[in-house]
């Protein structure tokens, strides 16, 4: 397990210093306004995902010094809801794209709640409706852009 974070935490800063000294700068514009640039955040991000990655690069090569035990962090069950859930927003996520907005956030929002348990029809209708309806108008009368 200490090899395997060892492993990620070198990708992840390789990835973190291409997006930071190669994509981000080559890819990007400065801006034209007063402000800040749109390298600004992104740039802020990659830097940070170096600082973590090499936080997790620390502490795995510490650990495998020590070698202490270590508990498997997921068990099986949780791995197999993780993957029903990410099949879910997979499906609800075409079914947006197909459908349209208010057929297919709805059905996601109510099947990710029915896969966490919670069995209040009311609440499973609230919460899947107001939000999309709260976007929809947000995003349609306020922000004047269409929506899928």
């Amino acid at each position: 397990m200490y090899k395997t974070d060892l492993a990620f935490g070198i990708g992840l800063f390789a990835f973190g210093a291409l997006m930071a000294f190669v994509l981000i700068p080559f890819t990007t514009y400065q801006g034209v306004t007063f402000g800040l640039p749109p390298t600004f955040f992104p740039t802020l991000l990659s830097v940070c995902l170096m600082i973590f990655s090499l936080c997790l690069i620390v502490q795995s090569i510490y650990r495998m010094r020590v070698r202490r035990p270590r508990p498997s962090p997921i068990s099986r069950l949780n791995l197999m809801v993780f993957a029903i859930a990410v099949a879910i927003i997979v499906a609800g996520v075409v079914l947006i794209h197909y459908a349209g907005l208010f057929v297919g956030a709805p059905l996601l929002i109510a099947a990710l709640m029915l896969l966490l348990a919670e069995r209040s029809a009311l609440v499973i209708l609230l919460t899947s409706t107001i939000p999309v309806v709260s976007i929809y108008l947000l995003a349609r009368h306020v922000l004047i852009m269409p929506l899928p």
